[in-house]
Parts: structure tokens; sequence; C-alpha cells
């Protein structure tokens, strides 16, 4: 399937016409499973509950790392989608990690509408967490609605998604943006 902006542009407006925010948080979610669906050989599911009904994971990704692909990514991801009107903050992020640890995923996507909270280079806030989150062996991949909205189709995706989890490696942080400039 390939990624089409106007059906991205849908599952966007639907979300944020959501009356309540769980049916703005499923229409998140179902453009979390439209978009990984789209790249090459992955596949989704969404809304498990684990065992004893303590977590809920928004998106499973099965992702078998063909060329064309995610081919720099592990076999299993995790998305956890958040459309806030504001950051999501360190807890969050923070309880994001914890439940990747849980089930020894090596990396998980945030689909953050607004990014995270504090500096990345200061590394304040919920940036600071990506640090020992890499220490653990595990990456975390930061994507906002704004990103979502520019992305043309697949490839876009597919070299947004690579290059954030090659930065998260490289950093020893979040897989974050590129900074615009180097002091």
């Amino acid at each position: 399937m390939r990624l089409d902006p106007a059906v991205v542009r849908r599952y966007l407006h639907d979300a944020a016409a959501g009356t309540t925010t769980d049916a703005q948080g499923k229409a998140y979610e179902a453009l979390a499973v439209y978009l990984f669906e789209c790249i090459p050989g992955c596949l989704a599911e969404r809304d498990i509950i684990s065992f004893f009904g303590a977590e809920q994971i928004d998106v499973g990704v099965g992702n078998p790392r063909l060329p064309e692909g995610l081919a720099l990514l592990p076999t299993a991801l995790i998305i956890e989608c958040k459309d806030w009107a504001r950051p999501v903050d360190s807890k969050t992020v923070g309880y994001f990690i914890n439940i990747l640890a849980n089930r020894s995923v090596e990396a998980g996507i945030l689909i953050a509408a607004n990014g995270i909270t504090g500096d990345p280079e200061e590394l304040s806030r919920a940036h600071a967490l990506g640090i020992s989150a890499v220490a653990r062996g595990i990456k975390v991949l930061i994507m906002t609605t704004a990103e979502i909205e520019s992305l043309a189709c697949t490839a876009d995706l597919t070299e947004l998604v690579n290059r954030r989890y090659l930065r998260a490696i490289m950093s020893g942080g979040l897989g974050i943006p590129a900074p615009s400039h180097r002091s």
C-alpha cells in the first residue's frame, strides 16, 4: 500500500474533529496503523491489553526489515500515540520507556502531536530520559503531527523513521529531528 497524503489528512481531520479525547486518540491510533502498514512488509496490531489489564499498547508493528522498508530497525516496535494539545511530559515518556523495557522491545515510536517537553540541547525534562533509555538498550523515536503532515510518499516515511533511529543511536538519546544549527 502506498502512502496517500489525502488519507493522512483525513485521519488527522478525524482526530481533530473527535468529540471526546478517546475518539481523538482512536483516530490518531488508526493513523499510526495506516502509516506503518504503508511501509513494505510491516504489519500492525492495535489496542492490545496486557495480562491483568495493567497496560495498553496503542500499536504494535512487526517489521521484517526489508531493504525498501525499515531495514535499520528491530523486528518488533511499539508505538504510543498522544494527540495532545501540549507537548508530552517526562512522566508519560518514562512510562512508555518502561513499557518497552518490560517487553524487551528495543525501539519505540512516540507519535506526539506537539512533541515533548524540554530542550533537546540542554537535555531537560522529557529529553533527559533518552540517555537512560539508550543505556538500557532502548531507542525512542519522536514523530509530530507537523512531520506526518509533510509526508508525500512512503519513501518519506521510511527515511524519517530510519533517520530517527540512526540519530537515537548516534546521539545516545532520543530519535529527534536534527538541530537546524550547531554552535
